[in-house]
This record gives C-alpha cells, sequence and structure tokens, in this order.
C-alpha cells in the first residue's frame, strides 16, 4: 500500500475518474427515469461528496498512517506530530464534504473550508519551493494546480447550481 504514496497526485487522480465515473454512472441510469436532480445539482453533489470522501481518506492514510512516506514525497521532515494533526483537520473537512451527499447545507461550509485550505496549502507548497528549493514530486506539478483550481470549481460548481435553484 506504501507504493501508492509515491506517486505524486494518484490521490487526485483517482478523485477526479471515480468523479467523472459516478456522474456518467448516474446519468446513464437515470436518464430514462424522470430523475429528481438536475445534471447541475448531480455533478455539485458528486464533485463535493466525493472530494469530501478523498479527503478524508487522505487524512487518514495519507497523514496518519502512511505519514513518512507522503512527508518524503512532499520533503517535509519525517516524524513529526504536524502530519497527525493535518490528517485530523483533513478528515473534519472531508467529513463535512461528505455529508454533503445528504444534505446540501454542507456544501458551501466544505467548499470555504476547501478554498481556504487549499489556498493556504497551495501557497505554502510555493513557498518552499521558492525559498526552500524544495521541488520534491508532491510538493510541486498537480498538486499545487489542485490546490488552487479544484476550488475555484467548486465553486463554479455551486453558483450554477444556486442560480439554477433562485430560476427554475
Amino acid at each position: 500500500m506504501s507504493a501508492f504514496f509515491e506517486i505524486s497526485g494518484l490521490n487526485i487522480y483517482l478523485q477526479i475518474a471515480v468523479t467523472i465515473i459516478s456522474i456518467v454512472t448516474t446519468l446513464l441510469v437515470t436518464r430514462n427515469t424522470g430523475r429528481k436532480e438536475s445534471v447541475t445539482e448531480l455533478v455539485a453533489n458528486f464533485t463535493i461528496g466525493l472530494s469530501g470522501w478523498f479527503t478524508i481518506m487522505s487524512g487518514l492514510f495519507g497523514h496518519i498512517l502512511y505519514a513518512d512516506q507522503v512527508a518524503s514525497g512532499i520533503g517535509w521532515p519525517l516524524n513529526s506530530g504536524f502530519q497527525m494533526e493535518l490528517g485530523f483537520a483533513s478528515i473534519g473537512i472531508g467529513f463535512v464534504g461528505f455529508l454533503g451527499f445528504w444534505n446540501r447545507a454542507y456544501w458551501l461550509p466544505f467548499i470555504m473550508m476547501k478554498f481556504i485550505f487549499g489556498w493556504g496549502a497551495g501557497y505554502t507548497h510555493i513557498l518552499h519551493m521558492m525559498q526552500e528549493n524544495n521541488f520534491s514530486p508532491s510538493n510541486t506539478g498537480i498538486i499545487v494546480y489542485w490546490d488552487f483550481l479544484f476550488p475555484i470549481f467548486m465553486i463554479v460548481v455551486y453558483t450554477l447550481y444556486r442560480r439554477q435553484q433562485k430560476y427554475p
């Protein structure tokens, strides 16, 4: 299992794949059933709910159970208590998003937390590249792009959903 954490951004690629497969499968299965959700709501629900699930799993496996492998990939020190703290913070944030599968009231708080957390993490990665010359695989590339772009994507999807609710 620890070999999975040597592939930089694997959790992001898996999240994208699982989300797209879930959305497409649901659309195909419900295409003739008169589903109650719009396509926009369905995309928002899977994007937010599955992001919550992957955030929980990333916190648990990436920052608690396999903390040293992840720290090594990011270029951080090993055996540090901050990894466990980050893991529990991720689990808490992810739980809010995962609850969004059943209650839309959790969507906006999750998006806000992911935006602050993601942009803060992205800024920290860039800072470490510039100040510490840290170009470790999990401190660059898809990780940094995801930190900035995914919260923006969630805001766009949420905004489209809210506009649709306002003007049916």
